[in-house]
């Protein structure tokens, strides 16, 4: 039973909604990666407790739920051997002799690039005791750093990065809430992470680009994510609101009830229409940083896991987010054309989006079963997994040349 559960709550969200201005050539863009910090776009804060709860079940349009565990990145191919030759053709359907059947599309594929991801996986069994029981309140930042070091270097890489180039200045003062001990402060690295990552991504790209630095070897940078109305050619993630898939997991609209979708509160507000800016007025880059950003709170919920009383959020999250890209890459093909050409059109959003995806999967396998870090998880897990979505990863890697 997950008898202690704690959502995450943006500290951000309201502190900063409104202050970014509109995109566009002649103005700083708030965000590829940006802006989704600046009104409603953090998952950093306060951890609210809420009742247990209970996965949640449904179908999603358009085909059955996947069932069963999560795939490692790397792992074996479910849902049969591809097939030879063809891309897929316009609209819902695969072509004939294309890459998968329609609804058989694998989680990952070890041909591609999300399923070849690699990276040093955190040494989460190393023991930081000493360095926890010498901890020094007002040394907190070499403390964060020190664990980091000692367990996750790509979030010490991470953090360190964004301390020196980061737009934030010193995002860990930011975003801890509680320095009274060493414990307490290792409780809220996976926030810390999370939001000194978009501190750094955001140092790292500027106006018209967006960069994702996924680990300390490997960074992608790619162009013109943001809306059209911004300087790019995508549309307002808040339209995920419009597609059908919302009915499955309703916004919750400020209550913590056990089948709706706090992120949606938070990340899909606004109405990109009245000329206000809200945080889901932004386009498909900040949907892919959000989720680069969720699997290094997955990264370092695992990392320090022994350190968590009760249940979190850190599954919930990155499997939303998954299921936002490919809610975003399905309604893009049907009712966006120009802005799903250019992101299945260009190799560089392809291979962001597949390698974001290939490191989501790698950690969700690892953490596979652990109820310390997910608390609607499961519910969450088969809405991300629904076969017609697979598919839209699966459209990206035949356009990227994965047969």
């Amino acid at each position: 039973m997950k008898n202690r559960i704690f959502w995450q709550v943006p500290l951000l969200a309201l502190a900063l909604a409104g202050c970014l201005p509109e995109g566009g050539d002649d103005d700083p863009d708030p965000g590829p990666n940006g802006g989704s910090l600046a009104a409603g776009g953090t998952s950093g804060g306060a951890l609210t407790q809420g009742g247990e709860m209970t996965p949640s079940g449904g179908m999603a349009p358009g085909g059955d739920m996947a069932a069963g565990g999560s795939m490692a990145a790397g792992g074996a191919m479910a849902g049969g051997a591809m097939g030879a030759g063809g891309a897929m053709g316009p609209g819902g359907t695969m072509g004939p002799g294309g890459a998968m059947p329609p609804g058989e599309s694998p989680i990952v594929d070890p041909a591609c690039v999300d399923g070849q991801w690699e990276e040093a996986l955190p040494a989460a069994d190393v023991d930081i005791s000493q360095t926890v029981n010498a901890y020094n309140r007002a040394q907190v930042n070499a403390f964060v750093l020190d664990v980091l070091q000692q367990r996750y270097p790509v979030g010490h890489h991470i953090v360190d990065l964004a301390l020196r180039e980061g737009v934030f200045g010193d995002c860990i003062g930011l975003f801890l809430r509680d320095t009274g001990s060493g414990a307490a402060v290792i409780g809220q690295l996976s926030t810390v992470v999370h939001e000194c990552g978009h501190s750094a991504d955001l140092g790292a790209g500027d106006f018209s680009s967006s960069a994702y630095i996924l680990t300390d070897e490997y960074t992608i940078t790619c162009r013109q994510g943001d809306t059209t109305s911004r300087g790019g050619q995508t549309f307002a993630r808040s339209r995920l609101l419009d597609d059908a898939y919302t009915a499955f997991r309703a916004p919750c609209d400020g209550n913590f009830g056990q089948d709706c979708d706090h992120y949606a509160d938070i990340y899909l507000d606004g109405d990109p229409d009245d000329g206000n800016f809200d945080g889901g007025d932004q386009g498909f880059n900040s949907v892919l940083e959000e989720t680069a950003q969720y699997v290094n709170s997955l990264a370092t919920g695992h990392t320090f896991v022994d350190y968590y009383s009760g249940s979190r959020s850190e599954r919930d999250g990155i499997l939303t987010f998954l299921w936002y890209v490919t809610r975003y890459l399905r309604m893009a093909r049907l009712d966006y054309p120009q802005a799903y050409a250019h992101i299945s059109g260009d190799a560089c959003w392809r291979e962001a989006v597949l390698s974001v995806w290939g490191r989501a999967w790698l950690y969700l396998d690892l953490t596979e079963g652990n109820g310390a870090l997910g608390i609607s998880d499961d519910a969450i897990y088969a809405l991300a997994t629904a076969p017609e979505l697979l598919d839209e990863i699966q459209r990206l890697r035949v356009a990227h040349g994965c047969r």
